[in-house]
């Protein structure tokens, strides 16, 4: 086909507000290319999205680092979503095809065999919430089992910074699977790697301790709570806080030297033939030269007049004199706390400080943090807020279950020549969260307009999970225990065999340490 029409100036007579500018005409050809742009402000690989100098590339990652470390309010709401996504499980799901249930096995024991555990994968990814984005490197082994001989590996697939550490598996089925995933530190991150199409095509590292290293997207797995312009660096859910944060670090900085400083700035009072002794430029004058140094000395103390175990000051005690040479109740010199005309009222920095913390919680709909630090707010406001918040965790859950689904097990499958219809998916599974007392009371509700309820054992089940009750190796006990065919006793009796297996299941999925290399 031919190339489309290039713009071109129309010699017709300007009928719009393009001024006779023609937009070019679609081909065919055109309909399978990039011809517009992202509009991402990168350089060369330098992404300059962001107008903040302080929050742009490494010096960017920095700065949410303090905010992490440094705010107890954001370090509280950061803590919250990792414990709430930790108490997430797991599932993988297998292909519609036919026998895909054994690739789905197979897909889900590679979370128990790598040298971390999933938990600590999960908690290292999320840090794309804090700093907009995680890298992580795919690094495949060969499963031959937990003692491995150097024999039974190709030369290829070889550890090149470890040849002496062979990878260990839980599994000897020869299969390559996942021997780890490590983050590659956001502060170590330089540049990228773009085409002309905008695509992500590799990152270039700096570490502390080396030389630049350039690896490709492909070896790569790239998390993002958003990817507005394909942006690799995503966009920090921390952003929109740092404006407060900002604002309360100074405000608590000022709080404390007005502590230090009691209440006040200081001030000393000078004979004024010492202070226009000292501005004169006749240093050849001794008189000058010790008014100078009387003034920088009483400069110095000024500046270091504060609360601690070393506070006092030293005045000479000399008063001022009279026509007659007699000594007035007035000394030369004065020491004061001088404090605004309305005293402290004017300014409450509590007030300010307080406002710009529930902003900064405000900003992930974390403000549920702060109830039962205030005399505001209603149980059904906390459950509103918490389910909201909950809500935002599992899009971001599901978000980066896409980014394993779509790349990281088509690329293993791939190597291990397992068919593409056969790929399985990762899918998090979010606790419910259900108010017991509301759904008692709609129980009870629909119960007394007539509804028969029991006996139902997949409805029985509901409320057992919902509630967290042990099921019941026989689903019709209850059944029987209203016909009278199993007695109270009896029916005590299964639940605790019940109670017993899940807390022994329990026990063995989570007891053993995985130890593999």
């Amino acid at each position: 086909m031919a190339d489309p029409t290039p713009i071109r100036r129309t010699p017709a007579a300007m009928s719009d507000s393009s001024l006779g500018w023609r937009a070019p005409e679609l081909s065919y050809g055109l309909n399978f290319s990039d011809y517009g742009s992202y509009g991402l402000r990168q350089y060369a690989g330098w992404i300059k999205e962001e107008f903040l100098r302080d929050l742009i590339g490494r010096e960017g990652a920095r700065t949410y680092r303090e905010m992490m470390d440094n705010s107890s309010i954001i370090g509280a709401m950061i803590f919250t979503i990792q414990q709430a996504m930790r108490k997430v499980t797991w599932r993988c799901d297998p292909a519609e095809a036919a026998g895909a249930e054994r690739f789905a096995a197979f897909a889900d024991s590679l979370r128990d065999d790598m040298s971390h555990t999933w938990d600590d994968f999960v908690v290292e990814m999320l840090s794309m919430l804090p700093y907009g984005y995680s890298v992580h490197e795919l690094v495949y082994k060969r499963r031959l089992g937990r003692y491995p001989k150097p024999g039974d590996i190709a030369a290829d697939e070889m550890p090149v910074n470890e040849p002496e550490s062979l990878p260990q598996s839980k599994h000897d089925d020869g299969l390559i699977g996942w021997r780890r995933l490590p983050i590659r530190g956001q502060e170590t991150i330089l540049k990228w790697f773009l085409d002309d199409n905008g695509q992500i095509t590799g990152v270039t590292q700096q570490p502390w301790v080396g030389t630049l290293i350039d690896i490709p997207i492909e070896k790569l797995l790239l998390f993002r709570p958003t990817s507005h312009k394909n942006n690799p660096e995503g966009r920090s859910i921390l952003r929109n806080a740092y404006r407060d944060y900002f604002f309360v670090k100074r405000l608590e900085e000022l709080e404390a030297i007005l502590f230090e400083r009691m209440g006040g700035f200081p001030v000393i009072y000078l004979p004024g033939n010492i202070i226009d002794k000292a501005a004169s430029t006749n240093t050849s004058d001794p008189d000058v030269a010790a008014a100078q140094r009387t003034l920088a000395y009483y400069k110095g103390a000024i500046g270091r007049v504060r609360l601690d175990e070393q506070m006092g000051a030293l005045l000479p005690s000399d008063p001022w004199r009279d026509e007659e040479g007699k000594p007035l109740n007035i000394r030369m010199y004065e020491f004061q706390l001088v404090t605004p005309q309305h005293g402290r009222q004017t300014v409450d920095p509590d007030k300010t400080i307080e406002r710009h913390s529930t902003q900064i919680l405000m900003t992930l709909l974390a403000d549920f943090i702060k109830l039962g630090h205030e005399v505001r707010g209603t149980n059904n406001l906390a459950i509103t807020r918490v389910d909201m918040f909950y809500a935002a965790i599992e899009g971001w859950l599901n978000a980066a279950a896409n980014v394993l689904n779509r790349f990281a097990l088509p690329r293993l499958f791939k190597m291990n020549g397992f068919p593409e219809d056969m790929v399985p998916k990762f899918v998090p599974d979010m606790p419910q969260r259900l108010d017991l007392d509301s759904l008692g009371a709609f129980i009870a509700n629909i119960a007394k307009a007539g509804m028969p309820l029991f006996p139902n054992d997949e409805i029985e089940a509901f409320i057992r999970d919902a509630a967290g009750f042990p099921e019941l190796d026989d689903p019709g006990a209850s059944a029987q225990v209203q016909a009278g065919q199993i007695t109270q006793a009896d029916l005590v009796k299964m639940i605790r065999a019940a109670s017993a297996k899940r807390i022994q299941a329990r026990r063995n999925g989570n007891g053993e340490a995985t130890k593999t290399a």
